[in-house]
C-alpha cells in the first residue's frame, strides 16, 4: 500500500493542477464510479435504502456513533479505497487516497435538499465547520472540508444517476419485442421524457384529422448566463459521465453553419424581390408580408442583431428549451451568442423530428412562431417532409405583440389543433430555475450543465407523480369552459353553420394582402399628417404658455425656465419641419384627399379615431412588454411575493395617459354615432365600438381593441361578422367550444396512452424480476413499488376520464400489490400502536391509528423519554378517517 501511495504522490507532484484534475476526473468516471455501482446497490439492499445503519461485514443493524472517527483501511488496485468505504456506508472524497469519507445518508439528504434550494456547498460547509468547532472538533487545514465534501457530494450525485439509469435500462431491456421493434412509435428517449406525449400505441391515438399528434413549445432565457473566466474554466472542467438533455455544441454549430450558407445563397434574390413586388403571400405563408414585418418589429426576439447578453462578459449567454405540453423538458441548448438566433430553435426542432416516426404531426408554440415559419420557407431551413408535419403557433401570453391578422392565424385559441395548450411551459421552467442563477453564473461549463440536468431530473420525478392530477385538473377545467361557452352561445340564437361561414369570411378578408402603396399615399399617411398637425399645435401652445409666464413674471428659476423653453422650441421646430416635409412630399391626389379630409367632418373624425386606436394599441403593447421585462429582472433580486406591488407602483404613472387616450377615442366614437343618427354619415356606415376601460390592460385576444369595426371603408351591405354583435360574440364562443372539443379528445387520448405505457412498464419490470440476476432483485422491487405508488395516485384521478380507445392491457398491479404498498406507508419499525402523541420503537410491529387534525411528533422515545441517538419525525396528513394515505415516517440518525 505504501509503495502505491508513494508512486501516486510522486506522479501527482510533477503535474499541473489542471492535469491533476483531469486525471482525477478520468479515474472517477472510468474506474471508480462503474466499480461502485455494485457495492452501492448491495449496501442499499442491506440497509433497506439507507433506513438502517449497517456495520461493516455485518448483515444487521450496527450501533450509531456520536463523534468524528478516524478509520484506517488497507487498499489495493483490485479493491480501491472508495469501494471499501462504500461497504461501510461511506463515500470517499477522492478516488485514490481519500482523507475524508461522508455518510451516505448525509449525502442523500444534501442531494434531496439541493434540488429544492440553491446548491451552495460553500455556505453549508462553512456552517458545519463553525458548528463542529463549537463542539470541540477542529479541522486541520483551512478550507479543508469544503473542497473534499464538495467532491464527495458531486460524485455521489453522479453515482446515483448512474445507478438509476442502469436499472431503468435493465427494465426496458425486458420490454415486449412487439413494442420495442415498432417503427411507427417515437424513440425510447422521447417515451422516457414524457410518457403522456410519446408512450402507448400512438397508431390509433389520432381521433380527428385536424388533431396534432403532439404539441411542444420553445423559448429562450437570457438570465441563465455564465461569466467569462480568464483562467479558462472550460478547460479545467471535464465532462461528467451521465446522460444529458443538452444537445451537443457540435450539432448546434452544424445547424448555424447550414443556416448561414442558406441565407448567403439566397440573400440577393430575396432582397431584389422585396423591392419589386407589392404586399403578397410568401411561399407557404398564411399572412401577408406587411403583417409579418409588423410582428417582426414588435418583438426584440425577432431581431437577431439585438444584443440580449454581452459576449464580452459572458461565455454562455443563456438557454433555449424545447418542452412538451406537460412542461417536461425534451431538450436544452446552451446559447453562446448575444441574440436569440434561429439556429438554436431549429436544431431543437430538427432533433425532435429525428426521434419521431415519419407520419407524426407536431404543433410548435413559440413567441415568434410566425417569424420562424417565414424563415423556414424563405430560406429552406427545414426539409419539406418536416414542414408538412409541423404547425406553427404563437404562445398565448405573447400574442399581444403580434398584428391582428397574425393572431387569427397563429393564436392557439384561434388555430385548429392546439386545444387549450398555452405554450408557456418554458416560462414556468425559467421561473423554477431562477434559484440557480447566482450559483451557475460563476460555475464551470460542464458543472453548469450537470447542475441543470440534475434539476431537470428532479422536475421529471415531481411531475411524473402528478400525471393523474394534471389530467384531472385539465379535464375539469375543459368541461367547465365548454359548458359556460355553450350556455352563452344558446342565448345568442345563432346556428353554428352561420358562425363558421362568417368566421371563414372574416379570416379571408382580414388576412388579405393589400396593394403596397408608396409612403406618400394612403389614408395612413393622411392620418399621420393630421396627427402631426395636432402635435405642432400642442407644442406651440406649450411655447406660448412659457413665454406668457416670462412676460407676466411667473418664472421662479430662470435657469430651469430657459432649459424648458429651449427644449419646447426644439420639439416644436422638429415637429414643424417633419410636417412640412410630409406635406411637400404629397402628390396631387393625396393633397386633394387631405383637403377633402379636412373639410369632411365624418372622414376627419373617423380618421382621427382610427389613428387614436392604433396609438392606444401601441401604448398597451409597449406597457405589456415593459411589465414582462420588469417582472423578470425584479424576480431575480427580490422575493417573488413583492413583485406585484413593485410592478404596479412602477407602471402606475403610465396608466392615466393611456386611459385619457381611451376616453378621447370613446368621445370620437360618440361623435360618429351622432352623425349616423343625424344622417350625416355615408350610406352603410357602422358605428365603431367604444373601448371599455375595465380590463383594457389585459390585452386579451378577444378584446375589442384588436377590431377596427366602423373605422374602415363604408359598406352598403356590411358582413354580419362586422355589423352583427351577436355574430361577433358567437364566433368567439364557437372557437372556444372547438378548442375545448380538441382538448377533450387529447385528454382522452393521453389517458389511454398513460394506461398503455404503464402496462408495458409493469410487464417489463415483472419479467425483469423473473429473469434478471439476483443482485438486481431488491432494486427491481423498488422500481415496481414506485410504479404501484404512481398507479395508486393516478388511477383514482383519471378513472372518470373516458378512454379514446380501449387499452390493450389492464394497468397491471393486483389488489395484493396495492395492499402491500399501502402497508409500507405505515412502517412498523418507526410507528407505535396506540397514543399518537408519542413515537416509540414499535417493537410490537403495530400500525399507527390517527384521528383529528394535523400532527407532528418528533424526538420522543418510548415512555416519553427523549432519544439522544435517534430523532424520528412522523408527519401525518389531516383527516378523521383513521390512517391517512400518504402518511410517512422519516428516521434520521445522528453521528457516525
Amino acid at each position: 500500500m505504501n509503495d502505491i501511495q508513494l508512486n501516486e504522490e510522486v506522479n501527482l507532484s510533477s503535474l499541473g493542477s489542471s492535469q491533476k484534475r483531469h486525471n482525477q476526473w478520468r479515474r472517477w468516471s472510468e474506474d471508480i464510479i462503474p466499480a461502485l455501482v455494485k457495492p452501492y446497490m448491495e449496501y442499499l439492499e442491506v440497509s433497506r435504502s439507507l433506513r438502517v445503519i449497517v456495520d461493516a461485514g455485518v448483515d444487521g443493524t450496527g450501533q450509531c456513533h456520536n463523534c468524528l472517527e478516524e478509520l484506517e483501511i488497507t487498499y489495493c488496485l483490485c479493491t480501491p479505497a472508495p469501494v471499501q468505504l462504500m461497504k461501510r456506508g461511506l463515500f470517499a472524497c477522492s478516488p485514490v487516497a481519500p482523507t475524508l469519507a461522508v455518510d451516505l445518508r448525509l449525502l442523500e439528504f444534501m442531494k434531496t435538499l439541493f434540488v429544492r434550494l440553491t446548491p451552495n456547498t460553500t455556505a453549508w460547509c462553512e456552517a458545519l465547520e463553525c458548528f463542529l468547532d463549537a463542539q470541540g472538533y477542529q479541522l486541520q487545514s483551512k478550507d479543508n472540508l469544503r473542497r473534499r465534501f464538495s467532491n464527495a457530494y458531486h460524485w455521489y450525485s453522479v453515482l446515483t444517476i448512474y445507478m438509476e439509469d442502469h436499472i431503468t435500462t435493465l427494465v426496458h431491456s425486458f420490454s415486449p419485442s412487439s413494442i420495442q421493434q415498432e417503427s411507427t412509435q417515437p424513440s425510447n428517449y422521447l417515451c422516457a421524457r414524457c410518457p403522456l406525449c410519446f408512450g402507448g400505441n400512438l397508431e390509433r391515438a389520432k381521433t380527428d384529422q385536424d388533431d396534432l399528434d403532439c404539441i411542444v413549445c420553445l423559448d429562450a432565457c437570457f438570465t441563465q448566463k455564465r461569466t467569462n473566466n480568464p483562467r479558462n474554466s472550460a478547460a479545467c472542467d471535464p465532462p461528467n459521465p451521465t446522460n444529458t438533455v443538452f444537445i451537443p455544441d457540435s450539432e448546434v454549430k452544424v445547424m448555424e453553419d447550414f443556416i448561414e450558407k442558406q441565407r448567403s445563397c439566397s440573400s440577393n434574390h430575396h432582397s431584389l424581390a422585396q423591392t419589386q413586388q407589392e404586399d403578397r403571400f410568401e411561399d407557404g405563408m398564411r399572412v401577408p408580408v406587411s403583417v409579418l414585418d409588423g410582428c417582426g418589429d414588435s418583438f426584440h426576439a425577432a431581431d437577431e442583431k439585438r444584443q440580449k447578453a454581452s459576449t464580452r462578459f459572458f461565455a454562455d449567454t443563456g438557454l433555449m428549451a424545447l418542452l412538451c405540453r406537460h412542461d417536461r423538458v425534451l431538450w436544452l441548448v446552451n446559447m453562446t451568442s448575444a441574440g436569440e438566433k434561429q439556429h438554436y430553435a431549429l436544431v431543437l426542432v430538427k432533433n425532435l423530428f429525428e426521434h419521431l416516426p415519419s407520419n407524426m404531426t407536431v404543433g410548435l408554440l413559440y413567441d415568434i412562431g410566425c417569424q420562424l415559419e417565414r424563415s423556414c420557407h424563405k430560406w429552406k431551413l427545414l426539409d419539406d417532409g418536416i414542414l408538412s408535419r409541423l404547425k406553427f403557433g404563437i404562445s398565448v401570453f405573447h400574442a399581444y405583440g403580434h398584428q391582428w391578422p397574425c393572431q387569427i392565424v397563429y393564436h392557439p385559441r384561434k388555430c385548429v389543433g392546439f386545444g387549450l395548450s398555452d405554450g408557456e411551459g418554458c416560462e414556468r421552467l425559467w421561473s423554477s430555475l431562477k434559484m440557480l442563477i447566482p450559483i451557475l453564473r460563476v460555475s464551470g461549463y460542464h458543472q453548469r450543465l450537470f447542475v441543470l440536468d440534475n434539476q431537470i431530473r428532479h422536475f421529471d420525478k415531481k411531475s411524473f407523480s402528478l400525471f393523474g392530477q394534471w389530467l384531472d385538473k385539465k379535464w375539469s377545467l375543459c368541461k367547465r369552459k365548454k359548458m359556460m361557452a355553450w350556455e352563452a352561445l344558446c342565448e345568442l340564437h345563432v346556428d353554428m353553420q352561420t358562425l363558421r361561414h362568417e368566421w371563414a369570411a372574416q379570416v379571408e378578408l382580414q388576412t388579405r394582402p393589400l396593394p403596397r402603396q408608396s409612403k406618400n399615399k394612403g389614408s395612413q399617411q393622411l392620418a399621420y399628417i393630421l396627427s402631426l398637425e395636432k402635435t405642432v399645435e400642442d407644442y406651440q401652445s406649450h411655447v406660448d404658455k412659457l413665454e406668457n409666464d416670462l412676460i407676466n413674471n411667473h418664472v421662479h428659476d430662470i435657469v430651469d425656465f430657459n432649459l424648458q423653453l429651449a427644449a419646447a422650441k426644439g420639439s416644436l421646430s422638429k415637429a414643424s419641419h417633419a410636417l412640412r416635409q410630409k406635406k411637400s412630399a404629397l402628390g396631387v391626389s393625396a393633397k386633394t384627399d387631405l383637403y377633402l379630409l379636412k373639410n369632411n367632418k365624418w372622414l376627419q373624425t373617423q380618421t382621427n379615431a382610427q389613428a387614436l386606436k392604433t396609438r392606444i394599441r401601441e401604448r398597451l403593447c409597449q406597457r405589456k412588454f415593459e411589465l414582462e421585462r420588469l417582472e423578470r429582472s425584479y424576480r431575480n433580486s427580490v422575493n417573488e411575493s413583492h413583485i406585484q406591488s413593485h410592478v404596479e407602483s412602477s407602471l402606475k404613472r403610465r396608466e392615466p395617459a393611456i386611459l385619457k387616450l381611451v376616453s378621447t377615442y370613446n368621445n370620437l366614437c360618440g361623435e360618429l354615432q351622432s352623425m349616423i343618427r343625424l344622417h350625416k354619415a355615408p350610406p352603410g356606415a357602422i358605428p365603431p365600438t367604444p373601448i371599455p376601460s375595465k380590463g383594457i390592460f389585459q390585452l386579451d385576444v378577444d378584446s375589442d381593441i384588436w377590431q377596427d369595426v366602423g373605422l374602415g371603408e363604408c359598406h352598403p351591405d356590411p358582413p354580419r361578422w362586422l355589423a352583427d354583435e351577436s355574430v361577433r360574440k358567437g364566433i368567439k364562443l364557437m372557437l372556444e367550444i372547438d378548442r375545448c372539443n380538441e382538448e377533450e379528445r387529447r385528454l382522452s387520448r393521453e389517458r389511454s396512452v398513460l394506461q398503455e405505457w404503464f402496462s408495458v412498464e409493469w410487464l417489463s419490470v415483472q419479467t425483469a424480476l423473473e429473469e434478471a440476476d439476483k443482485h438486481y432483485k431488491y432494486h427491481l422491487k423498488k422500481y415496481r413499488e414506485n410504479l404501484v405508488a404512481a398507479y395508486v395516485k393516478w388511477e383514482a384521478r383519471v378513472r372518470h376520464i373516458p378512454c379514446a380507445w380501449l387499452p390493450s392491457r389492464p394497468w397491471g398491479p393486483t389488489g395484493e400489490d396495492i395492499a402491500n404498498h399501502l402497508a409500507t406507508l405505515y412502517d412498523p419499525s418507526c410507528c407505535h400502536t396506540g397514543n399518537t402523541s408519542t413515537v416509540g420503537d414499535c417493537s410490537d410491529g403495530g400500525m399507527c391509528q390517527y384521528s383529528g387534525g394535523d400532527v407532528l411528533v418528533s424526538g420522543v422515545g418510548e415512555g416519553g423519554r427523549t432519544m439522544e441517538g435517534d430523532v424520528s419525525v412522523l408527519i401525518w396528513s389531516g383527516g378523521d378517517h383513521g390512517p391517512i394515505e400518504g402518511a410517512h415516517c422519516v428516521s434520521i440518525q445522528s453521528g457516525g
